[in-house]
This record gives C-alpha cells, sequence and structure tokens, in this order.
C-alpha cells in the first residue's frame, strides 16, 4: 500500500470520528428534564474524548503534509426527531461500534502496509473509543433503572 494510501485510511477514521453520531448529539442535544441533564454531560465528555482523538489524528496527517478532508455530517442524521433518551443512546451505541470496527480495520491496514506510527496511533485510539463504547453503555443501563423504577 502506498504511503498515500495510508493517509487516507487515517483521513477517512477522523472523518468517521469527526462526523459521529455522537458528535452530532453533542452539537444538538436534545431538550431533557433536569435529570437528562446529568447525562447530556456525560455525553459530551465522552465526545470531547473523541474530538482529540481526531486531533491527534490531524496532527499526524499534518506532519505528513496530508490535506485534510474533514467531511461533513450524514443527512441520515437529520431525520431523527422526538427520540427517547433510551433510543438515543441505542443509536449512540450503534453508531460508536460503527466507529471502533472502522478503526480496527484501519489498524489491521496499516500494520499490513508497514505504517505502525499510524497504526500505533489508532490502536491508542481503539481502546479509548471502546472505552468510550463501555460508557455509553453503562448510561443506558443507568437511564434503564430510572426508567423502570
Amino acid at each position: 500500500m502506498a504511503l498515500q494510501d495510508n493517509e487516507t485510511l487515517l483521513n477517512n477514521v477522523l472523518i468517521s470520528m469527526a462526523h459521529s453520531f455522537l458528535q452530532y448529539v453533542s452539537e444538538s442535544w436534545p431538550w431533557v428534564s433536569n435529570a437528562g441533564q446529568s447525562l447530556e454531560e456525560q455525553v459530551n465528555v465522552i465526545a470531547a474524548r473523541q474530538r482529540q482523538d481526531v486531533a491527534d489524528i490531524v496532527a499526524l496527517l499534518n506532519e505528513r503534509e496530508f490535506p485534510i478532508d474533514f467531511g461533513t455530517f450524514p443527512t441520515e442524521y437529520t431525520d431523527l426527531q422526538f427520540l427517547s433518551l433510551l433510543g438515543l443512546l441505542n443509536l449512540l451505541d450503534n453508531s460508536q461500534q460503527k466507529v471502533c470496527n472502522g478503526i480496527s480495520d484501519a489498524v489491521t491496514s496499516l500494520s499490513a502496509a508497514g505504517d505502525e506510527e499510524g497504526a500505533a496511533l489508532l490502536r491508542a485510539i481503539e481502546v479509548r473509543q471502546r472505552e468510550s463504547v463501555s460508557a455509553l453503555k453503562e448510561l443506558h443501563q443507568e437511564l434503564s433503572k430510572l426508567a423502570s423504577a
């Protein structure tokens, strides 16, 4: 795989994270009761971690002098209206799983191409993103308990 292809893989991971459903939600948080405010803060912390991972990829691509494409938010998100918080967390979980799978695939490709620097960065990012998936699942469980109480 050519070096340019490696950067394209990194850029594609950047786009999937920078415009993930998690980022969309953090920028357009739904109206919730006061009890939901705590959930909003926790989701925003998780989204901020993801933005830092995006910044780490940007730094590597800048170092390699690769022209970065930041992409756009998918239009499918704009159709999501009147969601319950439980439904929202289900969608967040599914979206983050896809992000993690994409990162994992990119790690495999970068490793096979001999780009250990890129692969090492994405391995570290994958760990943090999988931690985010776990955190979202914990929030979902907490909210489920509150809803059933």
